[in-house]
């Protein structure tokens, strides 16, 4: 028998068949990053070009997880042979600065803090193509169905959390 992982969903096709790429930052962590922290399950990287006083950092940690199924809805009849699973978390913080052209003396900062913790078991079926889709997915969260502009994100700030097309 050859095993396999179903994602138990189905995507229904979207109108237009739009292609949906999310630009990146160009991160340039050897030019641009050095390690603050450094330890065996977390590392905290600031960023050299960023003012001393708004620092831009990444926060990057890993740490096992003894029951991967605390807290879930999975059915203990469905449980894997292992518990054991893994937690990462890539955290971002930055502070944008608002300033004024006519008054030099204005200034005020704007911090900025933006995390996803990804959990799952440590189970070899378990592939890093099929996280970095799920990782996908949770963007897709930020956007209108088929969508790349901000219109849902700018509804979400507001606290209009529904898709306008539910």
């Amino acid at each position: 028998m050859a095993k396999s992982v179903n994602v138990g969903y189905t995507d229904t096709a979207i109108s237009g068949n739009p292609v949906l790429t999310l630009p990146r930052g160009s991160v340039n962590y050897s030019a641009d990053f050095r390690a603050k922290v450094d330890t065996p399950n977390e590392v905290i990287l600031t960023n050299l070009t960023s003012p001393v006083d708004r620092p831009e950092k990444f926060r990057i940690s890993y740490s096992e997880v003894a029951n991967i199924y605390n807290g879930t809805d999975v059915d203990p009849s469905v449980y894997g042979p292992s518990k054991k699973g893994v937690s990462l978390l890539v955290q971002l913080t930055e502070t944008f600065s608002e300033t004024d052209s006519v008054d030099p003396m204005y200034r005020v900062d704007l911090p900025i803090s933006i995390h996803c913790v990804m959990k799952f078991p440590a189970n070899a079926s378990i592939t890093t193509a099929m996280l970095q889709t799920a990782l996908g997915r949770l963007v897709s969260g930020f956007y209108a169905t088929g969508s790349m502009t901000v219109d849902r994100l700018n509804s979400m700030v507001r606290g209009s959390l529904k898709p306008s097309d539910i």
